[in-house]
């Protein structure tokens, strides 16, 4: 795997979801978003595009969080009926000691908080019995999976952040945490639909280590695309 045979997947992933994909489905671009609305970054004044290059290295594991009621369901789309910027993650999970190959069949859990920093499924927020923002992938032949949801909330303490377990044969289950660079986060927080959510900057942030930033496309209008890879030692 090379990091310009990432590139091409992102420039895929950008064109596709400006193009046909976009169109078939509807999305706006500015403004709340409805969920199940894909992003569609378009080049811009206000382009956010930043983040490390998707290298191959070791992906640390971080604290699973009080918020994991277990296994989610297998979805695309876990956008539910929140609201909030649209987007598009794709994580690829690879085998380090194997010159960083490709996991097919691995399984990818993601869940995160909505644009108020609440969390389906707990008492806590009153939301028992709901499930959104939460699902399951598998990888697929090139070891990526993909979600589409909206952009997560901060709240004190916290960086914005999504949440992951990941389960490949042969390797022990990795529960990690992944970020986003600090520049977009201001400027999505900032926008009506995530009500004078909390800014944490990512040094503010004591779960935050530099393998688990995102590699971001798009802008708090058009939507965000975002990638990385996952990296697991057997």
């Amino acid at each position: 795997m090379s990091n310009n045979g990432l590139t091409r997947r992102m420039t895929l992933v950008s064109m596709s979801l400006s193009g046909a994909g976009a169109a078939l489905l509807g999305c706006g671009a500015s403004g709340p978003q409805t969920p199940g609305d894909p992003p569609t970054p378009t080049p811009s004044d206000d382009d956010d595009s930043s983040g490390p290059s998707l290298d191959c290295v070791e992906t640390g594991s971080q604290v699973e969080g009080p918020y994991y009621p277990g296994e989610p369901p297998e979805l695309l789309n876990i956008s539910g009926d929140r609201v909030g910027v649209p987007l598009q993650v794709e994580f690829q999970v690879v085998d380090l000691k194997a010159n960083c190959t490709p996991l097919s069949g691995a399984e990818v859990d993601l869940w995160h908080a909505d644009a108020s920093g609440d969390y389906s499924g707990y008492a806590a927020f009153d939301t028992v019995g709901e499930d959104w923002l939460r699902g399951q992938q598998v990888t697929d032949g090139e070891g990526w999976a993909q979600f589409q949801t909206v952009f997560p909330g901060s709240y004190p303490g916290r960086s914005a952040h999504l949440h992951l377990k990941v389960r490949a044969e042969g390797f022990g289950e990795l529960t990690t945490q992944v970020y986003f660079p600090d520049s977009l986060v201001a400027k999505i927080l900032a926008r009506p639909d995530y009500d004078g959510a909390p800014m944490t900057t990512l040094a503010s942030d004591n779960f935050y280590s530099p393998e688990t930033l995102m590699e971001s496309q798009g802008d708090a209008k058009s939507g965000v695309v975002a990638s990385i890879v996952i990296g697991l030692v057997a």
